[in-house]
């Protein structure tokens, strides 16, 4: 069943007084908006467009109360609404809720987007790369059946059933250093990959890691073009060095960031758990927990972040607070492998917090409800409309 078709089921039960403790849980959850003034505004102004009207039902009320109550809690205080009679307020706000849920599953998207192809089959990123061996071979990965990839220098490379990488290296074959192999994802692609020494490493679209298939030495060291999630394994013995345009990150065990996209102006690395060393144009800095060092135009900086912002890509979400428009549709651009006209965007902040799993359509729609953009999709190509 699709998402659009269970979320309308839901609200259908609810109105029917059959929906469960869970299931108003659930649509509480449909509410989720990156800023609570957001979600006042919008509630507000769309009860000012309903025509008054008849009393509601006594046990839709009821649940109508308790939604009101759950939204208000959510967001740690009452949502304004006109003065208005209270069973008149309640049945307003029904017809709010009813419209906004309609506008998260996709109903009244159309009406925010030229006449087009309107995204609405571009889909988010696949869990799709290429495997680039040392000879040049080039692997996609897609089209690869679960088992082993391949074997070079003692070092066994398979492909789970989940669509994961892993590296798995004969320990008394130190060759294996010298061999280095390239993980690439494509524009709309992301993969996982089990380095030889237990380090997982997630890649978001658009990335490239490259690796020897197997560690000896004093150190273990990648280069990385792009973003991606390391959880290192711990070997005091050998620290492991990511190496990113500028900037390196330092570490023997933890689990951190790292973003370098060519086309944007800032590297950065956000520390989860454990220490790194991060350093840039002579400068470097000991980060902790919730710190997240940035170079930018060759200037070093550190400050505390929430790293579930810092991280929303790897866990399937958008979330935007106060994001520059320009930034946000470059990650888009990435992660829906779609080109962007950047010369009609106009200068704008968003607040958004959405799933990454949805349609560009979704993503697109709920920009233009909440900040009254209208866009253009032509094939695969994403323009504003004045």
């Amino acid at each position: 069943m699709k998402k659009a078709q269970q979320k309308e089921e839901l609200y259908q039960r609810f109105l029917n007084n059959e929906v469960t403790a869970a299931e108003l849980d659930e649509l509480l959850n449909f509410f989720e908006m990156g800023d609570e003034d957001q979600l006042r505004g919008m509630i507000a102004n769309v009860l000012l467009h309903f025509p008054e009207p008849e009393a509601p039902n006594v046990v839709q009320q009821q649940h109508l109360n308790a939604l009101h109550a759950g939204i208000a809690a959510r967001i740690d205080g009452q949502i304004p609404v006109v003065a208005m009679r209270p069973w008149y307020g309640q049945l307003l706000f029904k017809a709010a809720a009813s419209f906004i849920i309609f506008v998260f599953i996709g109903f009244l998207t159309y009406n925010y987007f030229e006449k087009s192809d309107q995204g609405e089959n571009i889909q988010p990123a696949c869990n799709c790369a290429s495997l680039v061996t040392s000879s040049g071979q080039e692997i996609k990965l897609e089209d690869e059946k679960a088992g082993e990839v391949l074997a070079r220098s003692g070092v066994k490379v398979k492909k789970t059933a989940e669509g994961q990488l892993v590296y798995t290296a004969d320990p008394a074959i130190t060759g294996s250093a010298a061999v280095m192999n390239t993980l690439v994802t494509p524009l709309g692609g992301k993969y996982k990959v089990l380095l030889s020494d237990g380090t997982s490493v997630t890649l978001n679209s658009g990335s490239s890691l490259e690796f020897p298939v197997g560690f000896h030495g004093t150190e273990r060291r990648v280069k990385l073009s792009g973003e991606a999630y390391f959880e290192v394994s711990k070997d005091p013995s050998k620290p492991f060095i990511v190496q990113s345009g500028a900037a390196t990150t330092r570490v023997l065990g933890t689990k951190f960031n790292v973003s370098n996209y060519p086309d944007e102006p800032v590297q950065r690395t956000t520390l989860l758990e454990g220490k790194v060393q991060f350093s840039g144009n002579g400068e470097s800095a000991l980060l902790q927990p919730g710190e997240q060092a940035s170079l930018h135009k060759g200037r070093l900086q550190v400050a505390e972040v929430n790293t579930e912002d810092a991280m929303a890509w790897k866990d399937g979400l958008f979330i935007y607070k106060n994001e520059e428009l320009s930034v946000i549709m470059r990650q888009l651009s990435r992660w829906y492998d779609v080109d962007v006209d950047y010369s009609t965007i106009p200068d704008r902040r968003l607040y958004v917090r959405i799933n990454r799993d949805v349609n560009l359509s979704e993503v697109l729609g709920q920009f233009a409800l909440t900040s009254n953009l209208k866009f253009k999709v032509e094939g695969r190509r994403v323009s504003f409309v004045k």
